[in-house]
């Protein structure tokens, strides 16, 4: 892996493919808990036989540092940013899964001059009830140690060599006060996107579908595209990534414009 300064993090990052002048890189940002490389390794190959793929472990994830001791999808957006100006680039096509999902869609948000195109995938734009009741309980560490040890150990597999053996239960306890708290954007809010938005939801997703997430954004953002594909769970790239594959480089194909384009 590569790193770099941003915002006073060492943001650790791989590259995959080759960079051609004047085309926008895709950017895949990971959930929560884990790194991109276990997110996005077995498609970010694939991905980058037509583009260049970057793909970070976020700050205070994998061999990311975290200087502020902070986990808020707002810093990580803005580390998205600038990693992307890091590069090189004056925008990327900008992806991401679950929190990671959040986080693109705060990118787009708040940083729409650096998205070429945005793709959420099992985001939610407010926090509803069901997270608020669910979340803290799933993501409770003392419960995780207790009835889960195996996805204990997976964690202090991916994060102890830089932050401890125990940072595991901080970065659930930092990543649950975050769900519970953050996005919260409304209809109209979403109204004023102008980058092209294709939103991915497995039908079957238990943290998202319940309150139709996806809907709520693809409803509300203008010329936006909604995927939910039937009887899939959580990680739509996983269960089925050849389609999900060709949907996306589909999408990304139609809406691909060079850097430098006027908007």
């Amino acid at each position: 892996m590569a790193h770099t300064t941003v915002r006073g993090a060492e943001i650790h990052y791989s590259t995959y493919g080759t960079r051609v002048e004047g085309r926008d890189p895709v950017l895949l940002i990971h959930g929560s808990y884990i790194t991109g490389r276990v997110d996005w390794g077995e498609i970010a190959p694939q991905l980058a036989r037509d583009f260049e793929v970057i793909v970070p472990d976020c700050r205070g994830h994998g061999a990311s540092s975290n200087p502020n001791g902070t986990y808020s999808f707002r810093e990580m957006a803005a580390d998205a940013v600038g990693l992307i100006h890091a590069l090189g680039h004056a925008r990327a096509h900008v992806i991401g899964h679950s929190n990671g999902g959040n986080v693109a869609l705060v990118t787009l948000m708040e940083h729409p001059e650096v998205v070429a195109t945005c793709i959420p995938q099992a985001a939610n734009a407010y926090v509803s009830a069901d997270l608020v009741e669910r979340i803290p309980k799933k993501l409770d560490p003392d419960r995780i140690a207790r009835e889960d040890p195996a996805w204990m150990e997976e964690m202090i597999d991916l994060h102890s060599q830089h932050h401890g053996t125990q940072y595991w239960r901080t970065l659930l306890q930092r990543t649950a006060a975050e769900i519970i708290a953050e996005p919260n954007y409304t209809a109209a809010d979403l109204a004023h996107v102008n980058r092209p938005t294709l939103v991915i939801e497995g039908e079957n997703d238990s943290t998202n579908a319940p309150a139709r997430h996806a809907a709520f954004i693809a409803e509300h953002i203008p010329g936006s595209e909604l995927w939910i594909p039937p009887g899939v769970g959580h990680n739509v790239h996983v269960e089925i990534p050849d389609l999900w594959l060709a949907r996306v480089l589909s999408f990304l194909r139609r809406h691909s414009r060079a850097e430098g384009d006027g908007e």
